[in-house]
């Protein structure tokens, strides 16, 4: 029973709920490409039809560096490419238009770490901003409301942002009534405060925010360590403060270690000892582990190995038992609650329709080991940001088994299976290990010092390498059972990039921008960089500077107080 039990008991190996979610398939999917508009696009394409929306966002390479679109030749290039281009709240306010933010069937996920604060303050700010747009056609009051903004943007003497392009199938419009304004600006100030505190305990999602994965793994940290670790903090201290408990602030992510080359143990030992670390981080700071272990999840990868099989289980026995014996925490607080994307390093530019293959058996893995959410990745993902009939297909993969697959009908087709329950005994032993060698090296930053788990994830995916290429390692139409033309890499037949106008677009709207605010952005940059050097909660200050100021405008005027993120060599 202590190492077993039933699903929705502890120490929830087999599941933290007893039965499945009804009506609400685990499905998320992911997009991020162009500007917000295209994405917007991509997102009621796969979502079209379906009870519950829950969406997973792919940030470009320019905003997950906290950078704004620019003309600078060494992000021009990047704008809009390999995800979504977002440097505003009117770009968070189109990307999410047409989804109720706030609706409970609404879920929504951002694949950001850096500048994570920044984004989430554009997050929130939107959300805000549709329930504010409800109230005002509710109330009858669009006509007052239409006049004032004509009045502000008259006195600016600047053009209006729109949404570039008709609205997609299913967009009805919702969070762009309030494009390049803000509802307290429209709104009574009592209205507009009530409205903000029913919205922020209502809204569901995550946002990735882990900072200590990009270190080891992903490298994209803008930031010192500790100036991120005390961002991560005061979002947390803040959801705290204003019972925003739907909304998970930071997920604790093993995919990007997995990715990088590390073997299932080694990721699931990284992953849940950064999130001890954070869970020491937040206690430090006079945070009680009740009120912030419910706001954190993990996210880890499904690839082919067997130890997949059991990665769920082995993290949820770990984590309720560290949480109930250690921390003395509530049962909410024991529960761990995980997100699966199946493996993209299985992927191979040879044979790509095998990836279909091998991302369905890793979405049974995820499916029998009752996982709370997952994304199957596409299979072209080898070579191009997803094209609509690839993902339709990796959709297609979850839909297949959620609703044809009889076996996976049943709530725990596998729990009692002698080769399951010896894995988790054996993965949880190893795990229990890598945890003492972290120790050894002064825990978790402690390691990070001697880039420890940087060199592990390193020799890992050399030892990886090395089977595949002399063979040890049999891929299917890769370096064994090839096709009789060799199988030679496939050539896609549709690469995906943005295009210029979505480029010159973005970087027009943002110059307008610059020059609306100009008179409000740099007080309230200023109370920014205060809040940071007295210590007192950035988020609080980030969430009215979210409103007027670009992201690149506040990743650098926080690069004057907590300064920028350099490797340690």
């Amino acid at each position: 029973m202590l190492k077993e039990n039933f699903p929705g008991e502890y120490p929830y190996t087999a599941g933290v709920f007893p039965f499945k979610r009804e009506g609400e398939d685990p499905t998320r999917m992911f997009a991020g490409e162009g500007g917000p508009e295209r994405t917007n696009r991509r997102f009621h394409y796969v979502s079209l039809g379906m009870p519950a929306h829950r969406l997973s966002t792919a940030f470009d390479s320019v905003t997950l560096y906290g950078n704004d679109p620019d003309y600078r030749p060494d992000i021009y290039g990047k704008i809009g490419n390999s995800g979504v281009s977002i440097c505003c709240l009117d770009d968070a306010k189109k990307l999410y238009s047409g989804f109720n933010l706030a609706d409970p069937k609404t879920s929504v996920s951002m694949t950001i770490n850096g500048p994570a604060a920044m984004l989430t303050g554009f997050f929130m700010n939107a959300a805000i901003d549709q329930q504010c747009e409800l109230y005002i056609k509710k109330h009858g009051q669009e006509v007052t409301v239409q006049e004032k903004i004509n009045e502000i943007f008259k006195r600016k003497n600047s053009p209006r942002p729109s949404y570039q392009g008709d609205l997609p199938k299913g967009n009805d419009g919702l969070g762009l009534m309030l494009l390049g304004v803000t509802g307290d600006q429209v709104l009574p100030a009592d209205v507009y405060a009530k409205i903000k505190t029913e919205t922020l305990a209502q809204v569901r999602g995550t946002v990735q925010a882990d900072i200590l994965k990009e270190d080891q793994a992903q490298n994209t940290c803008i930031f010192s360590t500790e100036f991120a670790l005390r961002l991560m903090g005061d979002m947390q201290d803040y959801f705290i403060r204003n019972k925003i408990r739907n909304f998970y602030s930071v997920s604790i992510s093993g995919y990007h270690i997995a990715e990088a080359g590390a073997n299932p143990i080694t990721q699931l030992a990284f992953t849940l000892a950064n999130g001890f670390t954070y869970v020491e981080y937040y206690a430090s700071r006079g945070m009680s582990i009740d009120d912030f272990a419910p706001n954190l999840s993990f996210f880890f990868s499904n690839g082919i190995d067997p130890e997949y099989a059991v990665i769920g289980r082995v993290a949820r026995r770990i984590w309720a038992k560290a949480m109930k014996l250690k921390y003395n925490a509530k049962e909410r607080s024991q529960m761990l609650k995980y997100h699966i994307q199946t493996s993209g390093r299985s992927f191979h530019a040879q044979e790509i329709d095998f990836n279909d293959i091998r991302t369905t058996l890793q979405a049974l893995y995820a499916t029998y080991d009752n996982c709370n959410s997952l994304h199957t990745n596409a299979y072209d993902e080898a070579i191009t940001t997803p094209t609509e009939e690839s993902v339709r297909r990796a959709m297609a993969i979850q839909l297949i088994i959620n609703r044809e697959l009889g076996l996976a009908k049943n709530e725990n087709p596998l729990q009692g299976a002698f080769v399951i329950e010896e894995l988790t005994d054996l993965v949880e032993e190893a795990v229990l290990l890598e945890f003492d060698r972290i120790t050894e090296r002064g825990g978790v930053l402690g390691a990070m010092e001697t880039m420890y788990q940087r060199g592990k994830i390193q020799e890992e995916s050399l030892y990886y390498e090395t089977l595949k290429h002399t063979g040890e390692f049999p891929i299917i139409g890769v370096n064994t059972f090839l096709s009789s033309k060799g199988s030679p890499t496939v050539m896609p037949k549709e690469v995906i990039r943005a295009t210029e106008e979505e480029k010159e677009y973005q970087i027009k709207m943002l110059q307008d921008l610059h020059a609306r605010n100009a008179d409000r952005t740099k007080e309230l940059l200023r109370n920014l960089q205060v809040s940071a050097i007295r210590n007192e909660n950035m988020f609080d200050t980030m969430m009215e500077a979210a409103k007027y100021c670009s992201l690149g405008q506040i990743t650098s005027s926080l690069f004057e107080v907590g300064g920028q993120y350099r490797r340690n060599m």
